[in-house]
């Protein structure tokens, strides 16, 4: 599956996800904790809990990011190793991107560097709002511990997110 296809059109993740108060200072403070804390445990520089729309990701949660990336803190969706993780509803890993078909021309392997990437979706009331990944410099051998550490984070992230809900 390409990263240069568009997420698939979703409402309901969307409307879901406009009624959690991202921009909540303790939420970003909560979601850059656990992105350092799975970055940390999983060996990487950067971790990410990332919120796909249909043509780009945010992230209200990171650590590692720099430069432009922390600046913008997104990218545009024909950028993103995530939606693909969304549009599967499964992990997605890519142990070196430079020799991956999908991903060996995105900007982000190309100009930025990446060269690794593990992600899993982060789901709240059954819809897939974004994923919770860590990208690496370097190849890397994703294992499936890493993967279930990534999974164990996703679901707090979602009981987070959960508890940012605005009423209504």
């Amino acid at each position: 599956m390409s990263s240069h296809d568009q997420a698939p059109p979703a409402p309901d993740r969307l409307e879901i996800m406009a009624g959690i108060d991202l921009d909540d200072p303790e939420l970003r403070r909560r979601l850059d904790g656990i992105a350092q804390r799975t970055a940390d445990r999983l060996g990487q520089p950067i971790g990410l809990v990332s919120m796909v729309l249909d043509t780009a990701q945010f992230f209200p949660g990171s650590y590692g990011l720099q430069g432009w990336l922390d600046e913008l803190a997104g990218t545009p969706i024909e950028w993103s190793f995530c939606v693909n993780a969304v549009k599967s509803g499964t992990a997605y890993v890519v142990p070196d991107a430079g020799n991956d078909a999908d991903q060996s021309a995105n900007p982000l392997v190309t100009i930025d560097g990446v060269r690794s990437y593990a992600g899993v979706p982060i789901v709240l009331d059954g819809a897939i709002l974004g994923a919770h990944c860590v990208l690496g410099s370097d190849p890397h051998q994703f294992t499936d511990a890493d993967l279930a550490e990534l999974h164990r984070s996703a679901r707090e992230i979602s009981e987070v997110l959960q508890s940012f809900r605005r009423p209504g």
